[in-house]
């Protein structure tokens, strides 16, 4: 399933990325905008905006009313009864939704600290934008909070071990 989020949503955004899911936000855009792009690209339209309830949309919109970008998540996780693949877990850049691509530690050693070289067998990197990810005290407290909030019949496979 793929999603554009509404300029409300961009916390919301990077946790379905996180999850796997090929999310779109843009931090402004106008509402016949987000509908055009939702519609020739395939996306359920997820927004806060209670007006885009009236809207018809080929692909759905799902109105989002709570604040916490947990509880939005929860919400739409739940609503939209999401499979989330534990084998996508992570692999998409949180910050521009391009997928992450594993790198060859030789060949980045003056872009990462010595530490996270030695101490991490696997390193990623968005092809995009060059950030680069891995399994970190990040990783682990973002995929304990995961955890807390979705409910394991969610998860296709089991979630990762820390």
């Amino acid at each position: 399933m793929r999603f554009l989020c509404d300029d409300n949503l961009g916390k919301l955004a990077r946790y379905l990325r996180i999850l796997g899911f090929d999310t779109l936000f843009y931090s402004t855009i106008s509402d016949p905008e987000l509908l055009r792009i939702a519609a020739s690209e395939k996306r359920l339209l997820i927004t806060r905006n209670h007006n885009m309830s009236a809207k018809v949309h080929p692909y759905g919109i799902l109105i989002i009313g709570h604040d916490n970008p947990l509880a939005q998540l929860k919400n739409a996780v739940t609503s939209l009864n999401l499979q989330i693949d534990s084998a996508s877990l992570f692999d998409r850049c949180s910050r521009c939704n391009t997928k992450c691509l594993i790198v060859d530690k030789s060949q980045i050693t003056g872009d990462i600290f010595p530490y996270i070289l030695k101490s991490h067998e696997i390193i990623k990197q968005c092809p995009a934008c060059k950030r680069y990810y891995w399994k970190g005290s990040h990783y682990i407290n973002i995929l304990n909070t995961l955890k807390k909030i979705i409910d394991e019949k969610y998860i296709s496979g089991q979630w990762p071990e820390l």
